[in-house]
């Protein structure tokens, strides 16, 4: 795991910032660990890294990287969402399930290689559905002529079901845009075609 609180370096986000390998994007040093600790000033945000294009740290040996690597790892659970090396590919975007996140770079003694790294962190806000006030009901709870009178003020579906399913309205409307007819019946498609 990520266990080296003495180098730990704690960065307190509130823009958008980067942290990188030393000297990147030239060799970084041999015989080095740092880890970086970012945490949000807010409770509920998140925190996302995206790793720049030029990426390369010493290549892993039977795809394990365990001489040079830099780790990403989930403060409140301690699981590690991911370690890379070498340099055929990025890694992808990672995402905090709070609001901190922590990242490790090791370098060993030997064949420190470049670029290194560049992580660019950026502050998410997760899209929680307000919570209706009390006075509002669901629309499935309203008297029939309100509920009559509200739908009536609709101009597209999309207003309708998005104020009908307020949590799972997108989901429905892109069922509403999925082709069907793999569901229908042959002899109704071709009903169709020849009305």
């Amino acid at each position: 795991g990520v266990q080296d609180p003495q180098h730990e370096k704690i960065i307190t986000v509130t823009t958008n910032g980067s942290i990188h390998s030393p000297k990147f994007p030239h060799t970084y040093p041999r015989n080095t660990v740092l880890v970086w600790r970012l945490v949000a000033v807010e409770e509920n945000v998140w925190i996302q890294l995206t790793f720049d294009e030029r990426f390369g740290l010493e290549d892993p040996e039977d795809d394990i990287c365990k001489y040079d690597f830099v780790e990403v790892e989930e403060p409140s659970d301690g699981t590690v969402l991911g370690r890379w090396c070498g340099s055929s590919s990025v890694p992808s975007r990672q995402i905090s399930k709070g609001n901190q996140i922590r990242v490790r770079f090791v370098s060993d003694e030997y064949f420190p290689s470049e670029p290194g790294f560049c992580i660019h962190y950026t502050l998410l806000v997760p899209h929680h559905t307000e919570a209706p006030s009390p006075s509002l009901l669901p629309p499935s709870a309203l008297p029939l002529d309100v509920l009559n009178n509200a739908v009536a003020e609709f101009s597209t579906v999309e207003e309708l079901i998005r104020y009908l399913e307020p949590d799972r309205w997108q989901l429905d409307l892109e069922d509403l845009y999925r082709p069907t007819w793999q569901l229908l019946g042959k002899a109704y498609i071709h009903g169709r075609k020849s009305r």
